[in-house]
């Protein structure tokens, strides 16, 4: 069609120059024709007026509708010193339509529902959508796809937003005011954190009121300093307008939170910590062990895009959890799982002296041995856990819709594990 479109130009500038002996509405004569075309024919919206036949402006078009293509502009030069542009239009086969005066035709733009760059768009959307729909049935089966819907449903029901996110704005910047965020902010962490426990069967936390008050001191002593984090904010200079009393609160909440910079929206946050593929202190996944963990409660903080969620401090209310495999048996969401280490964790201390663990991962889709490397042990209490056995799955490996036997032996004072785990893809 382009092509096409292009050809008719050409070879009207002889046939409209040939033609147009005829006079303008303002009865000027034309006397002189010059013409440019792009590289590629765009969709234009007539907007208001006649679309003329051809360039001698006199017979008009009974055209209805007002989309068409358009690669090509005329530009009419008058006798009386006057010039108008025209538009020259034709349909999405390359047929002529006629022409437009340029002040009533709109280019539109590819987000425009009613342009075919967005109409193509759709189409691909919904036939990527029906590809994943198909192999997704292929993948598991009627209970494990009820699962998968209910997890998707809850997931899509969290306020994963920052509109609204603060009660009081921080101040971090010349002058310091913590601020407050929003119960809605706040109730939309909670919920991200009870989506991934619950997956687990582990208890709900809620938010404690002074725990929060606590959190956003740590989040926002974070964000003036603005030097990346630091738990008790060591290494970081006390800006000169943040007290030594607000920079102390700061120190206390870090040191007792998971910590985070670059993102903003509650529910990222969280499955960044349950990820913890982007830890920078350790390859043992505490931030996960926390939010999985033995705890009952949290505190919320965020200002800019620095997280403080506090997990532990005095009458916490923590106790011992059970046994967590990371990712866990059944089906389990691939944007937690990927780009991280796998783990399981327990409640109890193997000992100082545990040996290390022997990991074995299979891909049962492909009928690969999955490449893991990395494989440690840690009694670090993330969480309250006793003891981490973590390790690297290649991440090339770790695809949606594929389901992996995971073997763990020798490990110490505990019998070999062997789980099946699914993974799928969240985002729907």
């Amino acid at each position: 069609m382009k092509l096409y479109s292009r050809i008719i130009a050409t070879g009207l500038v002889i046939l409209a120059v040939g033609s147009i002996g005829g006079t303008t509405p303002a009865q000027a004569k034309v006397s002189g024709l010059e013409w440019a075309s792009s590289m590629w024919a765009k969709q234009y919206i007539v907007t208001k007026g006649p679309i003329y036949k051809s360039l001698s402006l006199k017979k008009k078009s009974k055209a209805k509708q007002k989309i068409f293509w358009s690669d090509t502009m005329y530009t009419l030069n008058f006798t009386n010193g006057k010039h108008a542009s025209y538009r020259q239009l034709v349909k999405k086969n390359g047929h002529l339509v006629g022409y437009v005066a340029k002040s009533r035709v709109k280019k539109l733009k590819d987000s425009d529902h009613r342009s075919a760059a967005y109409k193509n768009k759709v189409k691909k959307a919904k036939a990527k959508a029906k590809k994943a729909k198909a192999a997704e049935k292929k993948a598991f089966t009627t209970s494990e796809r009820k699962q998968i819907a209910t997890y998707r449903r809850q997931v899509k029901q969290i306020a994963n937003t920052t509109k609204g996110m603060y009660a009081q704005k921080p101040s971090v910047k010349s002058h310091f005011t913590p601020g407050k965020l929003s119960a809605k902010y706040v109730n939309a962490t909670v919920d991200s954190i009870n989506f991934y426990r619950s997956m687990y069967g582990l208890p709900r936390v809620t938010a404690d009121a002074s725990w929060n008050t606590e959190a956003q001191y740590g989040a926002a002593t974070l964000a003036a300093a603005d030097k990346g984090l630091s738990h008790g904010l060591v290494g970081l200079n006390r800006p000169s307008f943040v007290s030594t009393t607000d920079w102390q609160r700061g120190v206390d909440a870090t040191n007792s939170s998971n910590l985070s910079e670059g993102l903003a929206k509650p529910y990222d946050n969280i499955l960044g910590y349950v990820n913890d593929g982007n830890n920078m202190t350790t390859i043992v996944p505490g931030h996960r062990e926390w939010v999985l963990g033995g705890i009952a409660k949290v505190g919320v903080g965020q200002a800019n895009d620095y997280n403080d969620l506090k997990v532990f401090g005095s009458h916490d209310g923590s106790y011992t959890p059970s046994t967590v495999a990371f990712p866990k048996a059944g089906v389990f969401p691939k944007q937690a799982a990927t780009g991280t280490v796998w783990s399981v964790s327990f409640g109890h201390d193997l000992g100082s002296n545990a040996a290390k663990p022997t990991v074995e991962v299979t891909d049962n889709t492909s009928h690969k041995n999955v490449h893991v490397s990395q494989v440690g042990i840690s009694g670090d209490a993330y969480g309250q856990f006793g003891t981490t056995v973590y390790y690297q799955p290649a991440d090339s490996q770790v695809k949606r819709n594929h389901t992996y036997t995971i073997k763990i032996s020798n490990i110490a004072h505990q019998p070999d594990m062997t789980y099946k785990t699914k993974l799928f893809d969240l985002k729907k």
